[in-house]
């Protein structure tokens, strides 16, 4: 995919507040945003993977699906049934009170939100059934087509989701053998038992699918790019792994291997995948997933790429970990099969971060997929690179959703990396360097962005507004993580000095670095 010189932002969905949220961005806050984004000369948004998450977890990348939409993002206002039973007037005075807490907190309160959104959204439902459904209403003979033409991933990930309900949501290798191990008529009489819930998770996935196809209508609208973030892998207790055990192997556990920041790298405890296994059907279950995700993104943003190459996996008999597949040449030659296949018809970045191989980087080159080039990263051995001599399929950031903001790393930064910051960013010349965050910096900090070679440049959220804000501490278990919010609402985006003046100096530097 060309997309020539163009910037953008990166923002969660989560992170957006509207006037008429509940507690969390969601996909009626889209078209205020895309407001700020044209005032400021942005061409894209990037954020962070919209798919379905486990149950009770905040984390995006807990995935209970590799299809689908977060059921909490869905809008209600926008939900017909929900309207039609009084709205907001419908909802009981602790609702209310539960409701406005949430609205006025500064991070999102999940314990609020998601009981308070999965009970609104139940009794919308309940309309629903009870009347178009029931009656075979027009809405209800949409629902029909939309189950017909989304049969392929929808008829396992709703019974997985209802079934996953009834069972206390013990992971589904806890289950009944005879459902663990897909018994074809047990699962018959079991989806009979649970057909309305089983329904009601197929209508959320309906309700979210729509609102999300406004949401892409809007956009183009605006002329808007809208890039998603495509996890590697789905986590063990998904209705992706227990459909496809063959392929999502659970006999091992997938990490990385050691590297300079873990003597003994990283144990995920997520599966693998058994790209053998895979080739058989010629890669059918990625190709479906990433047709599906091409559905939904203009662009999008390929997590953990050197997985795709070489995957570092600990079993009872290698415990500290080893490659699958073992050999350099095998893998290459699996990554550069892998991306071919990823990137058919459709526009990807290759998220290249942390120790990667040579010949990673060497074929993402040579296919033409641009990676990652995180500027305070791009160093060598204390010699920073300058970003005017980034190569031009690359995607060029301040920071992404795990590192601590631009303004946080500057003020903890050590003097010589600041000073070598200086020598190397030409934006930067001629200042006087301290470790003080002051506007003049900041501007020039984003300018080098803006200037870069690359063609796609990506700002998170913060690191425009320079706040110390952060999205997700690593290796942490905090309630400030994936909690992250926008202070104003998207409505007041261009009203409030300090975003108006945000949009205004970013259209400035976006235009002077010819994007």
């Amino acid at each position: 995919m060309q997309t020539g010189r163009l910037s953008g932002i990166l923002l969660p969905t989560f992170s957006l507040r509207s006037k008429t949220d509940f507690g969390i961005g969601d996909f009626g806050a889209f078209e205020g945003l895309f407001d700020w984004l044209r005032s400021a000369r942005q061409r894209l948004l990037m954020v962070l993977p919209l798919l379905p998450t486990a149950a009770g977890d905040s984390s995006p990348y807990a995935t209970a699906s590799a299809f689908g939409l977060n059921p909490l993002f869905i809008h209600l206002d926008d939900v017909p049934e929900f309207q039609e039973a009084g709205g907001r007037a419908s909802l009981s005075d602790d609702e209310k009170r539960r409701l406005d807490e949430a609205r006025a907190a500064k991070r999102i309160r999940y314990d609020l939100v998601m009981p308070l959104k999965r009970d609104v959204l139940g009794r919308a439902f309940d309309r629903f059934y009870d009347g178009p459904w029931k009656t075979k209403g027009a809405r209800g003979k949409e629902l029909e087509r939309y189950l017909d033409e989304q049969k392929d991933w929808l008829h396992d990930y709703a019974f997985f989701a209802a079934y996953s309900n009834d069972q206390q949501h013990r992971p589904w290798w806890e289950w009944p053998a005879e459902i663990r191990d897909r018994n074809k008529d047990a699962l018959a009489r079991e989806r009979a038992r649970l057909s309305r819930d089983v329904l009601f998770q197929a209508w959320r996935q309906w309700i979210a699918e729509t609102q999300w196809n406004k949401v892409r209508e809007q956009a183009k609208r605006y002329d808007v790019l809208l890039c998603g973030d495509e996890p590697f892998i789905i986590g063990q207790d998904s209705a992706d792994c227990w459909a496809n055990p063959r392929i999502l192997r659970r006999d091992a556990r997938l990490g990385v291997p050691p590297d300079a920041f873990s003597a003994t790298g990283q144990d995920w405890g997520l599966p693998y995948f058994d790209f053998q296994e895979m080739e058989k059907d010629d890669f059918a279950w990625l190709r479906f997933r990433a047709k599906k995700a091409a559905a939904y993104y203009d662009l999008r943003r390929v997590d953990h790429a050197v997985g795709y190459f070489r995957q570092w996996i600990r079993d009872e008999k290698t415990p500290t970990g080893r490659f699958t597949p073992p050999d350099e040449p095998t893998q290459q030659r699996l990554g550069e099969r892998m991306f071919k296949l990823l990137s058919e018809g459709a526009g990807i970045v290759a998220e290249d971060l942390g120790v990667i191989p040579p010949f990673v980087r060497e074929t993402l080159s040579r296919l033409q997929l641009p990676g990652y080039k995180v500027m305070r990263w791009e160093d060598d051995q204390g010699v920073f690179r300058n970003p005017h001599e980034y190569a031009k399929v690359s995607l060029v950031t301040t920071g992404t959703h795990d590192t601590d903001t631009l303004r946080e790393w500057w003020e903890t930064a050590q003097h010589h990396s600041r000073e070598a910051v200086a020598r190397a960013y030409p934006e930067l010349q001629g200042m006087h360097i301290t470790g003080e965050f002051t506007p003049q910096l900041h501007r020039a900090l984003l300018a080098a962005a803006e200037d870069s070679g690359s063609d796609l440049c990506v700002l998170p959220w913060q690191d425009v507004l320079g706040t110390k804000d952060r999205v997700n501490l690593p290796g942490s278990m905090s309630d400030a993580n994936w909690a992250y919010r926008i202070d104003q609402t998207v409505e007041e985006l261009l009203q409030v000095e300090e975003t108006r003046k945000a949009a205004e100096l970013l259209g400035q530097l976006t235009q002077a670095g010819r994007r």
